[in-house]
């Protein structure tokens, strides 16, 4: 079972997949700190 998993995440970075979703997931991190920068920073809590 090992050996598979292995395989599967070595055919994923072979094939352009794992490149692929590593990019998705750091642009939905970027797009996550910036939603929590403009949260936090244009709260009316700081203006008490």
């Amino acid at each position: 079972m090992n050996h598979l998993l292995l395989s599967a995440f070595y055919d994923n970075v072979n094939k352009n997949v794992g490149p692929t979703l590593m990019w998705v997931f750091f642009l939905l991190m970027i797009i996550e700190l910036i939603y929590v920068m403009v949260k936090y920073l244009d709260s009316n809590d700081a203006k008490k």
